[in-house]
């Protein structure tokens, strides 16, 4: 493998941790998590056994939120300052670019909902008697949200490559994503109100059931958003040639 992804992933990634506004996006996904859970908690009183996929459900929901705003920037700021026709043109490829962009988003959206994590232990911490579950249920529920995180930021990488305005491409990423989320069934299934299962059943991660289907569709997503994101900085490198 090429180390060119790895290497924008670490300029990026670097870049974002210095950033004032990256903390506080931090600070308030995980706020909202937090609200969240509470709220859902209430709805699900008296079932100890759902506490995984309550958990899980709040995680999945305020993902949309991390992938939209984590991905909107990746290209509007390199066109904005220039620098974006300076990449196209030097010696990589546009999947080399794609993939160290969406590397360096994802990470710092699987940071964001680490920190969202912290509810739970003190949830656990505060309660009153402290209620038991299983942390194997947990682990499956959160490999499932880190799946359909995934999909949500390729999503915002295309959306960013094709869009000529962050904000654009910020509001078609919440939209999308949170749409998909709030499907019946969806990946916020452990939320009250209902919300990806039939094929998608997310909550069931949670619950210790590791199907594979849902896996598979969320990795073919993600692979799927990559390469349409690829086809579209090519065409902006043709365009950018002539």
């Amino acid at each position: 493998m090429s180390r060119v992804p790895l290497v924008l992933w670490r300029k990026e990634a670097s870049l974002a941790l210095r950033s004032r506004a990256t903390w506080v996006v931090f600070a308030a996904v995980a706020g909202l998590a937090g609200a969240l859970f509470a709220a859902a908690l209430r709805e699900a009183a008296g079932r100890v056994a759902a506490l995984p996929t309550v958990f899980c459900g709040q995680l999945a929901l305020v993902a949309p939120f991390a992938a939209a705003f984590f991905t909107m920037g990746l290209f509007a700021r390199e066109r904005a300052s220039g620098t974006l026709e300076a990449l196209l043109t030097a010696p990589v490829t546009d999947a080399e670019i794609v993939l160290g962009k969406f590397l360096s988003a994802y990470s710092l959206v699987l940071l964001s909902l680490a920190f969202s994590s912290l509810s739970l232990p003190v949830y656990l911490h505060r309660a009153a008697p402290p209620p038991p579950f299983a942390p194997g249920h947990v682990a499956w529920g959160l490999a499932a949200v880190a799946l359909a995180s995934a999909a949500w930021t390729a999503f915002g990488v295309l959306a960013a490559a094709a869009a000529r305005r962050e904000s654009a491409a910020g509001v078609a990423t919440l939209a999308a994503c949170l749409a998909a989320a709030l499907l019946p069934g969806g990946p916020a299934a452990g939320l009250p109100a209902g919300s990806f299962a039939a094929s998608l059943d997310l909550s069931a991660f949670s619950r210790g059931v590791a199907d594979t289907r849902p896996a598979v569709l969320l990795l073919t997503c993600t692979a799927f958003f990559l390469f349409c994101a690829t086809r579209v900085l090519e065409s902006r490198r043709w365009a950018s040639s002539r």
